[in-house]
């Protein structure tokens, strides 16, 4: 008995050095991954509500009754940023602690005292109003926030965060070049330390992914394409010698919806 005592000490402090080296992996902004997985309250955080995309509110102030009553509190106009017929407001606003996060047609941002409509500050995009790769308007659906930044995406195909208490560029990734028929209108989804986005494209047969991003740094830590190219699972529901799943379009331009227990894991990665 002693003997295999002797014998199995090993074994048990083997596996013990094992567990005791597990790093417990840390949400990277608990606060807004608590509220994306919970129901909807004072604070709207991210395009749909949070992760379910449901778009509901538990909020009990306005309600059938009284919904008749509700009249223009303030009225801020946004300095002519998207304003023309070239331009769509599209986006929800964010708001967070009594402030307001607004985003136009031309990717300019602006934050917002909610209660008073007063500025706090705000960001304009430089875009080149020569992009000529936008199909169906200049516009853009919407902000991501976590980790102290806004994201969003543009119409050049740029990725970008934003300090949420300045507005000052912390990084710009690109996702493409414009020019290769390449844009971003999609609200992005942050959570647990990644923003995801999706792009535009289809109408210039270009090859849609889903991208996954570093928060803090804009890194691309991979790539999702929507359709599948030579060599992968359903490859063949194209032409034989083609190359028509590299420019057949599918483009993702809404926010993806995310199970928290279960993220999303591409099965075609590209990490380039």
């Amino acid at each position: 008995m002693r003997r295999r005592v002797r014998q199995l000490l090993p074994m048990v402090l083997t596996v013990g050095f094992l567990v005791s080296g597990i790093t417990p992996v840390w949400a990277a902004d608990p606060e807004i991954d608590h509220l994306l997985q919970s129901p909807v309250g004072k604070d709207w955080v991210t395009n749909g509500g949070n992760l379910t995309n449901q778009r509901y509110s538990t909020l009990k102030q306005i309600d059938t009754n009284n919904v008749r009553q509700l009249k223009g509190a303030w009225m801020t106009r946004l300095k002519g940023s998207g304003f023309g017929g070239k331009y769509s407001a599209e986006a929800t606003p964010l708001v967070k602690n009594g402030i307001m996060y607004l985003v136009t047609g031309n990717d300019d941002v602006f934050a917002v005292n909610a209660k008073t409509g007063e500025f706090l500050w705000e960001r304009w995009s430089g875009l080149d109003q020569k992009i000529s790769t936008v199909c169906c308007g200049w516009l853009n659906r919407e902000l991501a926030m976590g980790e102290g930044m806004l994201f969003l995406g543009q119409l050049d195909a740029n990725m970008v965060a934003l300090d949420i208490k300045t507005g000052k560029e912390v990084w710009k990734t690109p996702i493409e070049d414009w020019r290769n028929g390449y844009g971003i209108t999609n609200a992005p989804l942050y959570f647990d330390g990644i923003v995801y986005t999706g792009n535009t494209g289809g109408e210039f047969g270009v090859r849609s992914r889903l991208t996954a991003l570093d928060a803090k740094t804009g890194k691309i830590l991979w790539r999702w394409y929507t359709l599948p190219g030579p060599g992968e699972v359903g490859a063949d529901t194209w032409p034989a010698g083609t190359d028509h799943a590299m420019r057949g379009g599918a483009s993702i331009w809404n926010t993806p919806a995310l199970e928290a227990q279960n993220r999303l894991s591409p099965s075609r990665i590209d990490p380039s």
